[in-house]
């Protein structure tokens, strides 16, 4: 539900509704004041050869008209303009400031509306501008017989500036909603999913920084040299008239370097702040952190790129999930391979050492207790082994009941494999001890184990069917480690050595050597040496 998204933001909401959307109105509203107070400076600063020898007031005195009469006006339309359309997003806020439930229907209007807000207030200020200045500059030349060559000056340096105004609102009220309102709104991003919005793209924001900052200012200028030509005529007083020019181009630039140095920094704020959040969050993907998400705040190309990454971020915590999960199910290094695709569907034919644990007894121990018992302590027993065994470099291939299945050498290469299963199964030894001290200390029967050890060769690989397989070892070895497993109850010993492993070994270790033995399923004798 919607309601569920807002509510750890309802609070926030509450609180600062009035000042959000108090920022809105300042800004659509001193777009328009820039506007005006620029067609004031300009019309002051325009050569008087174009203000008939300051007999007509249609420019400079025109440009206190403009302040004191039409700026009122333009407020008052602009205000109630932009309160109209920004009622229904301040019923929404109220209403979940409140914590009452809003329909879907109308949260799905407001979404809207708020992506939408700058460029109503575009095509709002713009009508707004040439439709008054229309209105004023008609009654000025059929009131006043304004000389025509001024109103058409007035007119068309009106409409330009209007342009510019309507663009700073523009760029101001994105600015606001991307900072307030979009991240309350649209928590998770996918605003051009929004059916019914306006879009821009980054190029044509480019393009509409250019017009405001490049193209209006010299089609101002062109636009009055032009006037100034038809109406001087073959007036003499060039030197006047170049250095009014000069002063006048001189307020122009000045003018339209603050407007287009303020449009700079929101179009640059607009494109590089939320690419340099990408890019940390990118940083932090690179550690491992996958609970950050990218903040989307618009609907152009950055926001559909941003949507993307946050896919895209859900898919790698995904499968960092499923490899954890996995992981828990096969060893890590066999989870990888996997994954990877790099284990041959044939297998590979490699030479490791098979160990194979088994607990003495163990039935009777599970009819004698609860299986809840049972279950706790085989994962005790377990979780010993196990550490026991990776401490090593060696891969716990499968549980089996109560016998584990280890492997050195496999997938990992290891030179010196049979010399880590061996002291593999000395820490399980010690690791034995220590639990079942802990066992009777807590009343419970103590555990024993026997474990057999081969190094042969074996075929490693994927077997199973073929929508569900299982990564296995497969030959003699697998078997005759097993075997040799099952000779520690006939010997009594807790580790047996074969000795196709003890020849493997570099390093001295203290064995006993006992005498050739048959084993079920094998016609030749096999030499085994107990682990003192």
């Amino acid at each position: 539900m919607m309601e569920d998204r807002f509510k750890a933001a309802s609070d926030k909401i509450h609180r600062t509704w009035e000042i959000s959307l108090t920022g809105l109105y300042l800004r659509n509203i001193g777009a328009n004041v820039v506007g005006l107070f620029s067609i004031m400076l300009l019309n002051f600063f325009t050569p008087s050869h174009l203000l008939v020898l300051h007999q007509n007031f249609i420019l400079r005195e025109g440009g206190w008209v403009l302040l004191v009469v039409i700026e009122p006006i333009v407020m008052g339309i602009t205000i109630l303009f932009q309160y109209k359309i920004q009622r229904p997003v301040v019923a929404v806020i109220k209403a979940f400031g409140r914590g009452e439930e809003v329909p879907e229907q109308n949260l799905s209007r407001v979404r809207r509306r708020i992506l939408n807000l700058p460029f109503i207030f575009w095509f709002f200020n713009l009508a707004l501008w040439i439709v008054l200045s229309l209105i004023l500059l008609s009654l000025f030349a059929l009131l006043l017989n304004a000389p025509a060559k001024q109103t058409l000056l007035l007119l068309f340096r009106t409409i330009m500036i209007g342009i510019i105004a309507a663009n700073l609102s523009f760029f101001l009220v994105e600015d606001h909603t991307r900072r307030i309102l979009i991240p309350v709104f649209f928590p998770k991003g996918r605003l051009h999913q929004v059916p019914g919005i306006l879009r821009i793209s980054i190029l044509r924001r480019i393009r509409m920084l250019y017009m405001a900052g490049t193209s209006v200012p010299m089609i101002i200028l062109l636009g009055t040299l032009f006037f100034t030509i038809w109406d001087i005529g073959d007036s003499s007083n060039a030197r006047l008239l170049g250095r009014e020019i000069l002063v006048f181009s001189f307020v122009l630039c000045a003018i339209f370097f603050v407007i287009a140095l303020r449009l700079n920094l929101l179009v640059e704020r607009s494109i590089l702040e939320p690419l340099k959040a990408m890019l940390g969050i990118i940083e932090n993907l690179e550690s491992g952190d996958f609970n950050q998400k990218i903040r989307v705040t618009s609907s152009d190309e950055i926001g559909i790129l941003g949507d993307a990454g946050n896919r895209m971020i859900s898919g790698l915590a995904e499968r960092e999930r499923i490899r954890e999960t996995f992981g828990k199910y096969v060893t890590p290094e066999i989870r990888d391979r996997i994954l990877d695709g790099r284990i041959p569907l044939d297998g590979d034919r490699s030479e490791a050492t098979l160990l194979f644990s088994d607990l003495r007894a163990f039935t009777t121990y599970v009819e004698e207790n609860a299986p809840e018992e049972v279950i706790r302590s085989m994962r005790e027993y377990f979780t010993a082994m196990q550490k026991a065994i990776r401490k090593h470099q060696g891969l716990v291939l499968q549980y089996v009941g109560d016998e584990i299945e280890a492997v050195f050498g496999i997938p990992i290469h290891i030179s010196d494999h049979a010399e880590n299963a061996l002291r593999a199964a000395i820490a399980m030894r010690k690791s034995l001890e220590k639990l079942n001290e802990e066992r009777e200390r807590q009343g419970k029967i103590p555990f024993k184990h026997g474990i057999g050890i081969y190094t042969g060769t074996v075929l490693a690989g994927n077997t199973g069917s073929k929508d569900r397989l299982s990564y296995a070892l497969i030959g003699n070895t697998v078997n005759l480690a097993s075997r040799i497993q099952g000779l520690t109850k006939d010997l009594q010993w807790d580790i047996l050595v074969s000795e196709e492993t003890v020849e493997k070994l570099r390093q001295p270790f203290s064995l006993h050597r006992e005498s050739p033995r048959r084993i079920k399923g094998y016609s030749m004798p096999v030499t085994v040496y107990r682990v003192l």
